[in-house]
């Protein structure tokens, strides 16, 4: 897992990263939330959290301090008739799904990036999916 609060985290980790999809996907939300708000320093802006082959869920809530599992208004569970994302979209891009949770009313969001691979987590890969 790797968690990215600040733009020097963004673009160093960009740099290094060997997966071109996701370079491009990191890339071009850094640079939407760069220009979109400029003067205004990422880590106020959101976190980005990417969960990667090995990676559960439990390491995800570890992170988070909550569980992308669980609704946290109703309690309800993934597998729930009654259960409903906590997340404000997810994307499928094709090989990652990128999701986005707004945690506060000033726009503090978490964009949360999950490579679609055999060895990520099945039941997190079943909620993307889903």
């Amino acid at each position: 897992m790797i968690t990215l609060r600040t733009a020097t985290a963004v673009k160093s980790t960009i740099s290094l990263l060997a997966d071109n999809q996701l370079r491009a996907l990191l890339s071009e939300r850094f640079d939407q939330l760069t220009s979109a708000w400029e003067g205004i320093d990422l880590s106020d802006l959101t976190h980005f959290l990417i969960i990667q082959p090995g990676d559960t869920t439990a390491d995800a809530e570890h992170e988070l301090g909550w569980s992308l599992l669980v609704n946290p208004v109703d309690g309800a569970r993934f597998g729930d008739p009654a259960f409903t994302p906590s997340w404000e979209w997810i994307e499928d891009h094709g090989g990652w799904f990128e999701a986005v949770f707004i945690m506060s009313d000033d726009g503090f969001g978490i964009t949360l990036f999950v490579q679609d691979h055999p060895e990520t987590d099945a039941e997190l890969l079943d909620l993307c999916r889903s």
